[in-house]
C-alpha cells in the first residue's frame, strides 16, 4: 500500500506574504447511511483524530454522539465539541480505497463559528500511518 498526494496552495497572509503549501490526505468517512469523500488537512498539532468542517457536521446531523469534549486552541480558547464515530478509509484522489482505518472519532464544535473550513486530520489518524513529507508531496508508505 502506497499512495501520494500533492500539497495544496494556501495563498497569502494579510501582509501579502505567500504561505507554505499544506499537506493533505484523502479520506472516505461514513456512517450507516451516509458518506463523505475528500481531502483532509494534515495537522500534527491537533491531538484528536478528525475536526469537522460544515460538510462533515451536516453528514453527522441527527446521528448519536458518543460524548462531548472540550478542546483548546493555541491561544487557550475553549471549544466545546460533540464527538461522533465514523468509519474511515484512506482513499486515492480518484476515490479508490487504499487502507481501512477503522473507527475514527470526529470532533464537531457545538458553535458553528468554530467549524473549520476543511476537515482536519490530527495525530489520532496520522499515528496510524507511516508518512513521508517533502514540501510538495505527502506519501503514505
Amino acid at each position: 500500500m502506497r499512495v501520494s498526494y500533492p500539497y495544496v496552495e494556501d495563498g497569502y497572509d494579510f501582509k501579502g506574504k505567500r504561505l507554505p503549501a499544506i499537506p493533505v490526505l484523502w479520506l472516505e468517512l461514513s456512517t450507516a447511511d451516509r458518506r463523505l469523500r475528500g481531502p483532509c488537512l494534515v495537522d500534527t498539532g491537533f491531538d484528536g483524530m478528525l475536526y469537522a468542517n460544515d460538510e462533515l457536521a451536516l453528514l453527522l446531523e441527527g446521528a448519536e454522539s458518543i460524548g462531548s469534549e472540550t478542546l483548546y486552541t493555541v491561544g487557550g480558547v475553549e471549544v466545546e465539541c460533540e464527538v461522533f464515530r465514523v468509519k474511515g478509509v484512506l482513499i486515492s484522489e480518484d476515490g479508490a480505497p487504499v487502507l481501512e482505518l477503522g473507527e475514527l472519532d470526529v470532533f464537531v464544535p457545538t458553535l458553528p463559528e468554530n467549524l473549520s473550513y476543511e476537515v482536519i486530520a490530527g495525530r489520532g489518524v496520522l499515528n496510524r500511518l507511516t508518512l513521508k513529507l517533502n514540501g510538495h508531496m505527502l506519501e503514505v508508505l
